[in-house]
């Protein structure tokens, strides 16, 4: 069974410069100032997206 989230693949194959700025815009955003500056929130940002990203068992992108 093929795996149909166009998102997570996108995410799958994005390179990590290019998850580290996706998850910038993100906080710069939504997150208040005070945590958009916060190094911290754009990491668990990046490892939401590998968590998402990653297919589940018996599936393939």
């Amino acid at each position: 069974m093929a795996y149909s989230n166009r998102i997570a693949e996108m995410l799958a194959n994005a390179s990590e410069t290019d998850k580290v700025e996706f998850a910038h815009f993100l906080a710069n955003n939504l997150d208040s100032a005070e945590q958009s500056r916060d190094g911290a929130r754009v990491r668990e940002y990046v490892a939401a997206f590998n968590r998402f990203a990653a297919p589940k068992q018996g599936e393939e992108f």
